[in-house]
């Protein structure tokens, strides 16, 4: 994935958890395959890669399923946009 980070005068929020892959929206017209966040509190978060132009999970936020990671970026008003993922 390309690192995309913010300015250094402007650090990204962090979050850690369990990446998973869920059907978001289901039954409507927007139902899809999202990667999202479960972290070991608090509500799972739905993450989209910055830049990836599709609605669903991109191809680099996929292949860390099943995983836990770090994620770096910004809250978006519908999820969490990500410029940085590490696994732990």
């Amino acid at each position: 994935m390309t690192d995309l980070s913010p300015r250094p005068a402007d650090p990204p929020e962090v979050l850690e958890g369990l990446l998973d892959l869920r059907v978001t929206n289901a039954g409507s017209k927007s139902e899809m395959v999202s990667a999202v966040l479960v972290p070991d509190e608090g509500e799972p978060v739905v993450l989209h890669e910055r830049g990836f132009e599709g609605l669903s999970a991109s191809p680099d936020l996929t292949a860390y399923a099943g995983t836990r990671v770090r994620v770096e970026g910004r809250r978006g008003w519908s999820s969490f946009v990500v410029v940085r993922v590490t696994p732990l």
